[in-house]
């Protein structure tokens, strides 16, 4: 009675989890199954219903007969926290709910020649993140005019990312101690991403001189979107080896192969009115750089890299423990156009053209660092029918001072790339022939000194390091912060004539 009030008090006060995009990111699963619990540490077996994705080899491991796995967030809640991202004391604040199903399996183990078959529909990633402010007051930002203008600031930014993967895979055991497993999968990713900010100084007084109030609007602002579909074919093999105490798990993972692409739309606009610049003979300059491109007018590709896994489970076989222990590297990803567009020369005027830096104006560059990713769980049986499992994984941003190489002077998408520590746990009860989890995740990521998206706490009309108008110098003194919490629940049934209890 005691371990079932310890495992209910676990759950309350520790079901925090979150997730912050996820893009950027090769570790952010979570499957809502047993895998989930031992943080994904199960790549030398005891995946269950998610060895097609963690270690095809190990499908073999389910009980004989066939398997159906459900699996849905009873919800996720992920908190987000900027500070100075718009200026010094002006935070972002944001968070988002949400409610999905994300795994569905089927896999089929024969009676004889060590065949096993699996089918999965399941959401890799899922991110929805938005965040707008919204402020007018009374400031002196044009020099050239008398008394205070209305300066009013606006910023909105959304990144809505999901990839989904549908697959197949089979597992051959050679012997009771090896077997090896391959799954194919495809892979759909999709991005929706907007960006944009602006600044306005409006002046209703008198702007000639003699008394005569005239209407004066200086404006600054930028925006971009990017929209597609991509749909890729993923390849993993998985050996997987056993002794009397020890499991050893092997994988290899195929970057993705690029099918075709859909949705695709990319739009990058930037325009100032009325700004005075002391290098400009007339005093003002007015401009507006415009492209937008959709469909056959450029392309796509949102890469995944090569990865290699490790694991191995130790079995405490006279104290029903288990530790589970995995690692996982990523290549990185030399420098590419991830969204490859036309290049346009009416985009803006010709001597504005003639001062982009890069040319490419609507083509967007990524890069990934190689990252080293680790798990490590542990198991106990506190009776017959119930296991309590938890966890501590790892998983890096890949994208922190990434490389762009030959496109360092392209434009990429604003993201975030702090690292993700997770603590998970939760528990796997049998009910006759069929199990059941319910567990939560707990996370936390955090970066300091970062660049200000914005400044609008101290606004000049030209700031010339940036060349930004109606702002003030970009300051290194952003913080990010997030939390949340992600709560488990999913069932895999087992229609097979014996009972299923194989953690014991």
């Amino acid at each position: 009675m005691l371990k079932r009030i310890f495992i209910i008090s676990f759950l309350i006060l520790f079901g925090l989890g979150a997730r912050a995009q996820l893009m950027n990111y090769y570790w952010g699963h979570s499957f809502n199954s047993t895998s989930s619990l031992l943080g994904g540490a199960v790549i030398a077996g005891e995946a269950d219903n998610t060895a097609i994705y963690y270690n095809p080899a190990t499908i073999g491991e389910m009980q004989k007969g066939s398997n159906l796995s459900l699996a849905a967030n009873l919800f996720t809640w992920n908190i987000y926290t900027f500070k100075n991202a718009l200026g010094d004391g002006i935070d972002l604040n944001t968070d988002n709910f949400l409610v999905q199903p994300q795994f569905m399996s089927y896999s089929y183990t024969p009676h004889q020649k060590g065949l096993s078959i699996s089918f999965a529909v399941l959401t890799r990633v899922k991110e929805q993140m938005g965040m707008t402010y919204i402020n007018s007051s009374y400031k002196d930002v044009l020099t050239y005019l008398p008394g205070d203008e209305k300066y009013s600031t606006t910023f909105n930014y959304r990144n809505d990312f999901s990839d989904t993967w549908a697959g197949a895979a089979l597992s051959h055991e050679i012997s009771s101690q090896f077997s090896y497993g391959l799954s194919l999968f495809v892979s759909g990713a999709t991005l929706n991403y907007r960006f944009n900010y602006s600044a306005t100084a409006f002046h209703s007084g008198d702007t000639s001189g003699g008394g005569i109030p005239i209407a004066w609007i200086a404006e600054g602002s930028y925006s971009e979107l990017v929209k597609f579909t991509d749909y890729r074919l993923i390849l993993k093999l998985g050996i997987s080896y056993k002794t009397q105490n020890w499991r050893l798990g092997f994988t290899l993972t195929s970057p993705t192969w690029r099918l075709f692409s859909s949705g695709k739309r990319a739009q990058r606009i930037s325009q100032q009115t009325n700004i005075q610049r002391n290098n400009v003979p007339a005093g003002f300059s007015d401009y507006l750089i415009f492209d937008g491109q959709e469909k056959s007018q450029l392309s796509t590709n949102f890469r995944l890299p090569f990865s290699t896994g490790i694991g191995f489970i130790y079995d405490f076989k006279t104290r029903g423990q288990k530790l589970y222990v995995s690692a996982e590297f990523f290549a990185g990803l030399k420098g590419y156009k991830m969204v490859n567009a036309q290049i346009n020369t009416d985009i803006t005027s010709k001597n504005i053209y003639d001062t982009l830096s890069n040319k490419d104006w609507t083509s967007y560059a990524y890069a990934a660092n190689p990252v080293f990713n680790m798990a490590v769980g542990y198991s106990w049986s506190l009776s017959n029918d119930l296991i309590f499992m938890n966890a501590l994984r790892t998983d890096f941003s890949a994208v922190n001072n990434a490389n762009l190489g030959e496109y360092k002077n392209y434009n990429t998408l604003k993201t975030t790339r702090y690292n993700i520590y997770h603590y998970s746990g939760g528990v796997e009860f049998s009910f006759k022939k069929n199990r059941f989890i319910a567990g939560a995740d707990i996370a936390f990521g955090y970066q300091k000194n970062l660049p200000q998206i914005a400044n609008f706490s101290s606004p000049v009309e030209y700031e010339k390091s940036s060349g930004r108008a109606l702002q003030g110098p970009l300051k290194n003194e952003m913080d990010i912060y997030y939390f949340g919490f992600n709560i488990y629940l999913g069932a895999t049934l087992n229609f097979s004539k014996k009972d299923s209890n194989q953690k014991k």
